[in-house]
């Protein structure tokens, strides 16, 4: 008897969870008539979202994201990414990123697409998780989303991540004014996961003519330096 209590206790408590969860990601998607954003419905939801501090939410979530259908809202879906990519920051949950991350692969709507990306981008990646969804929006013909894409490697250890950025540099170095989007974000990102191998390519790049670009790669450089 206690056991069959135990057991209705515990789905009492993950249906709780759910209704929660569902109950917030329509908060988060809510669009209402306040008389600024941070008097929205969505703006409130969000934070509440980024405070959230419970781990048994990641399988609510993941459950909830997989048996979504491809016509649901894409603002529920990007609000239940959001959602899982701040409880994966804070747990440093590697199924649940590694989950996130292959979503990519399902999602059509460029929005989303970007978002989740951006998410990503904040999350530590360790060697073992693989990157390859990431990889395929690095040159998508859309410069927000490919920019979120480069950003995306950002925190990542696995070693074909430096691999990808270097080449995106190189490729774009053929025209400067016309990649400079490109060169700087790569920049950014290979600050962060760069080693001293790549600054004699820095060096380079720090000392040609256009500023945002002359700025960004002595950044890394300094970055780089300080990580020895």
């Amino acid at each position: 008897m206690r056991k069959l209590t135990s057991f209705f206790n515990i789905f009492s408590e993950a249906k709780g969870k759910e209704k929660y969860i569902r109950n917030l990601i329509n908060r988060m998607s809510t669009v209402d008539n306040a008389k600024s954003s941070y008097e929205s419905i969505s703006f409130k939801a969000h934070r509440e979202a980024e405070i959230l501090n419970d781990k048994d939410l990641i399988p609510v979530l993941v459950d909830l994201i997989s048996n979504s259908r491809s016509q649901d809202m894409k603002s529920s879906r990007n609000a239940a990414y959001f959602i899982l990519s701040k409880l994966v920051q804070k747990f440093e949950e590697h199924e649940a990123l590694q989950f996130l991350i292959n979503q990519l692969r399902l999602e059509s709507d460029q929005y989303v697409i970007s978002s989740m990306l951006d998410r990503i981008s904040e999350l530590n990646k360790p060697d073992f998780i693989e990157i390859d969804p990431i990889f395929q929006f690095v040159h998508h013909q859309d410069w927000a989303i490919r920019h979120s894409a480069i950003r995306a490697l950002k925190k990542s250890r696995n070693p074909e991540a430096r691999k990808v950025i270097l080449d995106i540099i190189l490729r774009s170095k053929e025209d400067f004014r016309k990649n400079k989007g490109d060169i700087i974000y790569s920049i950014s990102t290979l600050s962060d996961i760069g080693n001293t191998e790549d600054l004699d390519l820095l060096e380079e790049l720090s000392i040609i003519k256009i500023r945002d670009i002359k700025e960004s790669a002595a950044f890394a450089i300094e970055r780089i330096n300080k990580r020895q």
